[in-house]
């Protein structure tokens, strides 16, 4: 018997004999397994990274307001700068407002659609914001009843959720002065939060309508709606 033909102790059939076809599979394996892990820490980057980047901005912002509140005299809404506050209690989440809907305004966080009503105004103050972890990822919890407290300098505008409907990108309608009669003249003010829908995709529009239910000065402290929130 020929030395190099003896089988060494323990060796398998599969170790003595693996065609190239089976290497290619492998290795073809091998690569889609890195491609998948990789797909899948970009998709968790984007994710949790553009929440991040945002919140970041939102830290600024929010700074911003404070110093602004700190002067004098109210300052005119200007594009891409904050205007207020919205609080969601039931979320105990919070943030600043700046004026505009552009991509560069939303990465600060929610945006103000310019032209539509002022905090206790008589029409609907309409706020768009995206459906990630760091904005409006949880509105669709909202139920009838449930507080939106729009803060100013000087007041607290206490809203109350009315409804929620699921409508296209097109349906502009929702933020007309009257969301729920377009071509009447507005009655009530209202607040509405805009975001997209379903979470992760952007084929529809999540809307959350709310009426304003009182007000309170900043003088007589947080509203009781607010109490033990941040």
């Amino acid at each position: 018997m020929v030395a190099d033909q003896v089988a060494p102790t323990g060796a398998t059939a599969e170790e003595l004999w693996d065609p190239p076809s089976r290497r290619i599979a492998r290795g073809a394996g091998e690569v889609m397994i890195t491609l998948g892990l990789l797909a899948c820490l970009f998709a968790a980057y984007e994710f949790y990274g553009k929440a991040w980047r945002i919140q970041a901005e939102q830290d600024q912002v929010d700074t911003t307001l404070d110093r602004q509140w700190k002067t004098a005299a109210a300052a005119t809404p200007v594009e891409g700068q904050p205007i207020g506050r919205i609080h969601i209690p039931k979320l105990d989440r919070k943030w600043a407002v700046v004026e505009g809907v552009t991509w560069d305004d939303l990465r600060k966080g929610p945006g103000h659609y310019p032209g539509t009503a002022q905090p206790g105004q008589v029409g609907n103050m309409a706020i768009a914001g995206h459906r990630i972890l760091s904005v409006f990822w949880d509105i669709d919890r909202l139920r009838d009843g449930d507080a939106i407290v729009a803060e100013t300098k000087t007041g607290w505008y206490i809203y109350r959720v009315v409804g929620q409907r699921k409508v296209l990108p097109t349906q502009v309608e929702v933020i007309a002065p009257d969301p729920f009669h377009p071509k009447a003249r507005p009655e009530k003010a209202m607040l509405t939060l805009t975001t997209c829908n379903p979470k992760l995709q952007n084929w529809q529009r999540l809307i959350v309508f709310a009426e304003l239910d009182h007000t309170q000065a900043k003088s007589q402290g947080r509203p009781a709606e607010l109490k033990g929130k941040p």
